[in-house]
């Protein structure tokens, strides 16, 4: 989703210090991002043109106020009134004062609308994405995009653009008016400056190595964190906890050692700066006073108005650094935030595609191979056919391809080569709403929201029945721990049902299954967290549940699947042996082992 046909960006992974010790992200393709950035102001161009023009108003009334106020030192040195000189100086700070909050006004709007445009377009695309993009992507990454980089995006467009316009404003009129007042202190000024710049340079580049450092110090401290208490039962039970103390304290310690070393690097920069300034400020008194005595300088007011923009000439500069770097920040946020966008949403659907209404369930699949990368096959030449209402198991060892055979079914993937059927048409051909709406599914990662039970169970069903819910749950045998609830159905889940245990979670996706009464059914490992009793009452749900309609089961646990029409032992990515229970235990092949195995029979 390219915008106007530019060229993607891409991060470079290039860092260095910013204000405060912030490591700094910079951009690899800053005019190109700068001008999708461009193009997402349509509609918002005329404020900020409007800004554009506060801004060089806002600068000339500072660059303004020092020459009038060393009329006014040049008046009083005259004995001259200076009334009408105080009010216009009255009324030019009130004028700055209210074109900088115009200004303000219109870029936190301006800003505002254009963070939610990009929230907007970004969270749309997101939810179009195909399953192998999460695939690819960690879920803490993404979120980051969605909100960090968002964020830093948000604050430049408000605040750093706005300073980085009156800034430069500043510094070109500041420089016209030293000019046209004396050349000669303009050039000793300029020493001051290109001291700063030479200052500016030698400390950066000491400190962009130490924070970089300090990045990865800070990055391996917080691995170790994170993993010590993610498996601090481990630990607990190993008796590690000593050495595990150990080894946080060594990493702590480098952390601390390197960021000791670039904060005072980078803690010398301002300090030196103003005593440059400093310098150069009385360098510039003396030099000019000189002059007046000599008679080179013929008023006084010139010598204080000079002074005064000295101190607007250099503070400026010191500023845009830490601007821009904060502005590289966004502009690399940016980019990743255009990444996302440039992703390929799902295939949309044929322009005549078919209607998928009322599915019978009769499923073929022909020769399908499948690889989530080219070079690498999952499934290779599965085929097989499965007649409406049938009971299908799908079982083998870790990894052989079960769980990537149910994704090509709900389409969350498509296949590489051969097809798939579903009543006699391919599954491309299907409307993918449709289609998606036609199975009930169970996953092995349960999703639940921050909502009610009764939410949860009745997902996508805002006006459900409250007696069709307590059905299904009790169907799935979720009643009794639910009805334990405080609230029963109306307990909020706060943290997406981390309060509940891994089995009770499971049982709320299969009742959320059951509810939708979908004509096909999926379950892939839904007994894998649950306890050998409430295995068997699922197991009995499920034959209830799949009575007359094409179900999909995947199961390590083969006892839960004895009752199936039709067993499918796959091994990598083959099916190998296809029956009833009863027919594979006659084989005696592979499923007859590995269900001996599990009984204890071997």
């Amino acid at each position: 989703m390219a915008v106007r046909g530019i060229p993607p960006s891409n991060l470079s992974g290039i860092t260095r210090p910013g204000r405060g010790g912030m490591v700094v992200v910079k951009p690899k393709n800053m005019k190109g991002t700068l001008a999708r950035l461009w193009e997402l102001t349509k509609g918002n161009r005329r404020g900020l043109f409007m800004v554009l023009v506060l801004s060089a108003f806002g600068s000339g009334a500072s660059i303004l106020s020092p020459y009038i106020t060393g009329k006014t030192v040049t008046m009083v040195s005259h004995s001259e009134p200076i009334t009408w000189i105080l009010i216009y100086l009255s009324v030019l700070y009130l004028c700055d004062w209210l074109i900088k909050f115009s200004q303000a006004f219109l870029m936190a709007a301006i800003g505002q609308r254009v963070i939610h445009h990009i929230r907007r377009t970004l969270f749309s695309h997101v939810k179009k994405l195909p399953l192998s993009f999460f695939d690819r992507h960690q879920h803490g990454e993404l979120m980051s995009r969605l909100t960090n980089d968002v964020d830093n995006i948000s604050t430049t467009i408000s605040s750093s653009m706005t300073m980085l316009l009156t800034y430069g404003f500043t510094i070109v009129g500041v420089f016209i008016a030293m000019v046209s007042l004396s050349p000669v202190l303009t050039l000793v000024s300029l020493f001051g400056v290109g001291l700063i710049f030479l200052l500016t340079r030698t400390v950066t580049k000491r400190t962009r190595k130490l924070f970089a450092e300090r990045q990865k110090a800070l990055g391996i401290l917080n691995g170790h964190v994170e993993e010590s208490i993610s498996g601090l039962l481990v630990v607990k039970a190993f008796c590690r906890e000593e050495q595990m103390e150990r080894e946080f304290e060594e990493k702590n310690d480098a952390l601390c050692r390197v960021a000791i070393k670039a904060l005072i690097w980078s803690g010398f920069l301002m300090p030196l700066m103003n005593v440059i300034n400093n310098l150069c400020y009385v360098t510039i008194a003396v030099f000019s006073s000189v002059l007046y005595v000599k008679g080179y300088i013929g008023e006084i007011g010139l010598i204080t108005s000079f002074l005064l923009y000295i101190r607007q000439f250099t503070r400026p500069f010191v500023e845009i650094a830490n601007i821009y770097n904060n502005f590289q920040t966004a502009v690399a946020g940016a980019e990743r935030v255009f990444e996302i966008l440039d992703e390929e949403p799902e295939p949309e659907d044929r322009p005549d595609a078919n209607d998928l209404a009322d599915p019978r369930g009769d499923f073929e699949i022909k020769n399908v191979r499948f690889g989530y990368t080219p070079e690498k096959l999952v499934l290779k030449d599965i085929s097989v056919k499965i007649p409406a209402g049938t009971r299908v198991a799908i079982v083998g060892p870790t990894g052989s391809g079960k769980t990537t055979l149910v994704n090509l079914l709900t389409r969350f993937y498509d296949v590489t080569d051969g097809s798939i059927l579903l009543d006699g048409v391919d599954l491309r051909d299907y409307k993918m709403r449709d289609l998606r709406r036609a199975f009930g599914v169970v996953l092995q990662d349960t999703a639940l929201f921050a909502a009610t039970v009764r939410e949860n169970i009745a997902y996508g069903h805002e006006d459900a029945a409250l007696e069709r819910v307590v059905e299904a749950a009790r169907i799935a045998g979720a009643d009794g721990f639910i009805s334990r609830l405080p609230k029963g159905y109306d307990t909020v889940l706060e943290q997406g049902g981390m309060e509940l245990s891994q089995g009770e979670r499971q049982l709320l996706t299969i009742a959320r299954a059951i509810f939708a009464n979908a004509p096909i059914l999926i379950l892939d490992e839904a007994t894998s967290s649950v306890d050998t009793l409430t295995e068997q009452k699922i197991r009995q749900s499920i034959l209830h549940i799949s009575e007359n309609r094409t179900s999909f089961i995947i199961a390590h646990r083969l006892a839960t699947i004895r009752d199936s029409d039709l067993i499918i032992f796959v091994e990598n990515g083959e099916i190998v042996e296809q029956g009833s229970h009863d027919e594979l235990m006659s084989r005696g092949g592979k499923y007859a082992q590995m269900y001996k195995t599990q009984i204890g029979a071997l």
